[in-house]
């Protein structure tokens, strides 16, 4: 007999021992130190409500499924909605063919929210929401990614392959030299520091600030803050190193902020994107800043969530857009919520779902 009901603080240790059993790969030093990042995202953030919980599968005691829930805030148009962010749905590996995933689908999805969105879904899990009356929007679903050190990025795909490191060391300070000769070269360009901008460390406070005149389009789906809640989540984002150091900039002409980019940085890799946005006219100049500061920093590439409203400015930039990696999903019983994540007027970056939690350690 299987019980699907809300997680309780004290489930941590439980859910965290099926975590283990479903990603035994976590990277976590200490089983109590999962435990501790457990209950800062589920019982600690600014967002918590009681009637928006995350699930457990309670088979006769022992806990065989969870999906957890982050609740968030946001806005549409003038219509405040809560929110519901999905995160680690995970069932014991001896019940994955058992209806408990499918149960707590559907515990999730009959939610008090307004709005059900995970933005971090495997193919299975994208095939069983289509069945249970799910969406699944194309747009939030394509990433951009704009190579800046062409050769060194096609070494590091090669270098997957053992046998050929040998030549590979070999080839390093050729590809160095070609990819010095490309960065000056249109369309790049990366050298060059004329552009009449500068850039400051951006902080909670001032996104706080600007966020409606910058990131907020009139009647778009977007993310609702206040200094609390956005400075606890920049602090979580800031934790998630195994993808680099969370670098975060406001763009400026003068005096007057355009807008701003936050990325992870990390020498001869692929940098991702956690967040760019500018006033509608700056777009493309904000987004010229963050792929020098990227090459300043050493990327291979930068690769980030398509935003549909600039596809534009990401093709003059000469990005590529191709879906790829996790899924996201979304539902809710309002049919124009839906409508407008399917057409791209929503704000919805990866800071916004569950991309920047770090259950996989780091």
């Amino acid at each position: 007999m299987v019980r699907i009901r809300p997680f309780t603080e004290q489930d941590v240790p439980a859910v965290v021992a099926l975590f283990g059993q479903v990603y035994p790969e976590h990277r976590w030093p200490t089983r109590a130190a999962c435990e501790q990042y457990f209950r800062e995202i589920f019982f600690g953030n600014p967002w918590r409500h009681l009637d928006l919980p995350s699930w457990v599968a309670d088979q006769r005691g022992d806990i065989a499924g969870f999906a957890g829930v982050v609740p968030r805030q946001m806005t549409f148009g003038t219509r405040p909605l809560k929110v519901a962010v999905g995160c680690q749905f995970i069932v014991h590996p001896s019940a994955r063919h058992s209806l408990i995933a499918l149960q707590l689908a559907k515990a999730l999805v009959s939610g008090a929210q307004d709005l059900f969105i995970t933005d971090g879904s495997n193919d299975q899990v994208r095939r069983m929401w289509l069945g249970i009356g799910g969406a699944v929007p194309i747009l939030p679903n394509l990433d951009w990614t704009r190579l800046l050190r062409p050769a060194r990025y096609v070494l590091a795909l090669l270098d997957k392959a053992r046998h050929r490191r040998p030549l590979l060391r070999a080839a390093l300070a050729p590809c160095v030299l070609v990819d010095a000769v490309a960065a000056r070269l249109r369309p790049n360009r990366f050298d060059r520091s004329d552009d009449g901008l500068s850039d400051r460390p951006l902080g909670a406070r001032e996104m706080l600030a600007h966020m409606t005149g910058i990131a907020g389009r009139n009647g778009a789906l977007r993310p609702l803050y206040d200094e609390r809640s956005l400075a606890w989540l920049l602090e979580q984002a800031a934790h998630k190193v195994r993808h680099g150091q969370l670098r975060a900039r406001a763009v400026f002409e003068g005096e007057k902020l355009l807008g701003w980019f936050m990325y992870y940085a990390r020498v001869g890799e692929v940098n991702e994107v956690l967040q760019l946005t500018a006033r509608g006219d700056s777009f493309d100049r904000v987004l010229q800043r963050l792929l020098v500061d990227a090459w300043r920093q050493g990327a291979t590439a930068l690769r980030g969530r398509l935003d549909p409203h600039h596809v534009q400015e990401y093709s003059d930039r000469h990005c590529w857009f191709r879906r790829e990696g996790a899924w996201t999903l979304v539902h809710s019983r309002h049919d124009d919520v839906v409508s407008a994540i399917e057409r791209g007027a929503a704000e919805f970056t990866r800071l916004d779902g569950e991309w920047w939690l770090r259950f996989l350690g780091g």
